[in-house]
């Protein structure tokens, strides 16, 4: 099945430990999927009852005749499109990544679609019981918990990928999103770590935001050496933004990354060198590990 098996190429030395990672994921995933498809087939069943027996008006009509058929158009479409759409879309990404490979994304995808499917499952619901019937709480409990189950499931399958440490999925294929440390915390300020390459994009760590975010692609077969070791003022700087401003490497422990045309410092945790080195190993030759008083 679609959840089965652990997304992509996975290094046997920590097939055991991934798979574990991967079958803790793909229960909370499930939980989310099967929940969404039990709200589609509920508003569905809903709908089509109301329509046959016209036991009840439609909350969005209020004159028979054409609002009423746009009442009914417009709760059709909140109650059939959302699921259906997002596994279309999911499996058509623009970057071509399976979504399954990409677990920073998948709360996303779950915020977006919970809460108009609720909001379709809601109107179902009035649909075949009428509005006059339900206490005010009623239709808030409907879209807090429509909303709220696939989400928290989402965000649940996240967390039990991507926990601590997290060396072991520098053998997969899984698309890591790490932020980089900076003085202003700025969420744009990450690292992508996707199959073939390394992007570092950065907006906000020089002080005031630059216009553009600055980006930096590092093919990982062209990755020779990886190491940890301090920050020290001698430094120069680890990146720079299309205007000119550089951006200094701010104190504590900093991953040295080394290619064949220049050495590049990334201020994100030392748990990621290990990670890198993995995903390195995966295209090819291990990278030299930097010994710290070298770095």
């Amino acid at each position: 099945m679609w959840l089965d098996e652990v997304p992509g190429r996975v290094d046997p030395r920590c097939r055991g430990a991934v798979e574990q990672r991967w079958r803790r994921a793909r229960g909370w995933l499930r939980v989310a999927s099967l929940w969404c498809a039990a709200e589609l087939v509920v508003s569905v069943l809903g709908l089509a009852w109301s329509l046959v027996s016209k036991g009840s008006a439609m909350p969005v009509a209020g004159a028979r005749g054409t609002q009423d058929l746009v009442g009914w158009g417009f709760a059709a479409v909140l109650v059939v499109l959302p699921f259906p759409a997002a596994v279309w879309l999911a499996r058509r990404a623009a970057d071509g990544i399976d979504w399954r490979r990409k677990p920073h994304g998948w709360h996303l995808l779950s915020a977006v679609v919970a809460p108009v499917q609720a909001l379709g499952l809601l109107l179902a619901v009035i649909s075949v019981v009428g509005n006059g019937v339900l206490s005010w709480w009623q239709p808030v409990a409907v879209l807090v918990v429509g909303t709220a189950v696939p989400v928290l499931a989402t965000e649940a399958a996240r967390r039990a990928l991507l926990r601590s440490p997290l060396g072991e999925l520098g053998g997969t294929e899984f698309v890591l999103r790490l932020p980089l440390r900076s003085p202003q915390c700025g969420a744009e300020d990450c690292l992508l770590l996707t199959e073939d390459r390394l992007r570092l994009t950065v907006r906000t760590a020089a002080g005031s935001p630059a216009r553009q975010p600055s980006t930096k692609d590092i093919e990982l077969p062209s990755i020779t050496e990886v190491g940890v070791r301090p920050s020290t003022p001698e430094d120069r700087a680890w990146t720079w933004f299309a205007d000119g401003r550089g951006v200094s490497v701010p104190p504590g422990d900093v991953v040295a990354v080394r290619t064949r045309h220049d050495e590049q410092l990334l201020p994100v945790d030392p748990e990621f060198a290990d990670v890198l080195s993995a995903r390195v190993a995966m295209r090819g030759r291990a990278p030299v590990r930097l010994d710290p008083g070298a770095c």
